[in-house]
């Protein structure tokens, strides 16, 4: 595991916690732990005064208690984020809970070799009808059923012959799913494969000549660039939303699991999970997964989005029919850079390459893979596109002599 000495998160800690609607009957809500607290201060809801018919006050009393308590929470957007009775009609009905199981649908074919392609930022920058107009054909609405409900989110195409992908907790414990197309086109999926720890899930559809989306490299990105997002939010299909890349490389524990995900200030609500994070050139360069809301409606424009390095290492490995592992380098660092440039080694882990590769404490690491590390962001976002076992080179200075070494990733399970 790598930890990071001293490191300071500015998030909430949590899971798929939701903001229940006047309208609409998302999953209920999911309260904060025992012991939970926010890593820096986050201002509270206020206590509104309520003027209720007496005999309504202790019922009343008792909801108002339960949601103020509540605090700040995550939002998964969808996979029940409006969960609705089946299509043969009825009143909303809600998601008694969150699933992180498969969802039980024909498998469809791995190691076929197919693999996700990202695309260098190039040409001029596009308006924001621009960027919809090229990437609608793109964009699909997800419909997972149970025998009793069915919910709804969003998904990306990958391929002319049916390879979308779409966030895991959308499709999480259904038994059957369909994707409609921006031509109202439906499809049975298949399952190629799932990872609820990433809430990735790529599908398989019976097609042919279908758009697939333009990927690019969200490495690429910098604060403030502009970026729009794409997807059916409270069922409102292909509804494109505008903002900024508000910061990059934040990581979020949702559910026990950290994800080191973009945050914009692009709208993004129910039923928009799965669905696409675009840069300026059009390209998809994130899907969209969680936000984070307060039960007063304070908070805005705190919407998330994976990656697209992450989703092609995910994507490819689920494609490919591996199961996904985290690869961590095995050392510690001190989150204060040093003078001059580079991060401290705290502590190695022994069961590290780095370790096995001479690294010590007191060494400072000053790039890897070429490129300066002056921060740990910097190293948590190599990281996305790697796993277990791949390679890194990284320079770094002891006692004024600076050395180069190739380090191996290695499995999150396996070290300390």
């Amino acid at each position: 595991m790598d930890v990071l000495d001293n490191r300071n998160s500015d998030l909430w800690q949590g899971g798929p916690w939701e903001q229940p609607s006047p309208s609409f009957s998302p999953p209920p809500a999911v309260f904060l732990p025992d012991g939970a607290r926010p890593a820096r201060p986050v201002l509270r809801p206020r206590r509104r005064r309520r003027h209720l018919w007496p005999f309504l006050a202790l019922g009343a009393g008792v909801l108002l208690g339960v949601f103020l308590l509540t605090g700040v929470f995550f939002l998964l957007t969808t996979g029940g984020d409006i969960s609705l009775s089946p299509p043969s009609g009825g009143q909303p009905s809600q998601t008694q809970e969150y699933s992180t199981q498969p969802p039980s649908i024909p498998r469809a074919q791995t190691g076929t070799g197919v693999t996700l392609t990202l695309s260098p930022s190039s040409g001029q920058t596009l308006s924001y009808t621009e960027i919809y107009e090229k990437n609608l054909p793109s964009m699909v609405s997800i419909e997972a059923q149970t025998p009793k409900e069915y919910s709804t989110g969003t998904g990306v195409v990958l391929t002319q012959d049916g390879y979308i992908v779409t966030n895991a907790h959308v499709v999480a414990g259904a038994e059957q799913v369909q994707v409609v197309f921006y031509d109202n086109t439906v499809r049975e999926a298949s399952l190629v494969g799932f990872d609820s720890d990433e809430d990735l899930a790529v599908l398989k559809v019976d097609a042919q000549g279908l758009t697939p989306a333009e990927f690019g490299d969200s490495s690429l990105l910098q604060c403030g660039d502009p970026v729009a997002a794409i997807g059916d939010p409270l069922g409102y299909r292909s509804t494109i939303t505008d903002g900024i890349v508000s910061a990059l490389d934040r990581e979020v524990d949702v559910d026990g699991s950290t994800m080191v995900l973009i945050q914009t200030s692009a709208a993004i609500n129910f039923g928009n999970s799965g669905g696409a994070l675009i840069n300026q050139y059009g390209q998809v360069v994130g899907i969209t997964t969680i936000k984070i809301v307060t039960d007063d409606g304070s908070a805005e424009g705190l919407g998330f989005a994976i990656p697209s390095t992450r989703v092609k290492y995910v994507v490819d490995s689920l494609i490919d029919g591996q199961e996904i592992r985290t690869g961590v380098f095995g050392f510690t660092v001190i989150i204060r850079p040093v003078s001059g440039g580079g991060l401290e080694l705290q502590s190695v882990d022994p069961n590290s390459d780095a370790y096995a590769k001479g690294l010590q404490p007191g060494d400072i690491i000053l790039t890897a893979n070429g490129q300066e590390v002056t921060s740990t962001q910097d190293l948590a976002r190599l990281k996305l596109s790697l796993g277990p076992g791949d390679m890194v080179t990284l320079t770094y200075l002891r006692n004024g002599q600076v050395y180069t070494v190739d380090v191996a990733l290695v499995d999150a399970s396996d070290v300390g």
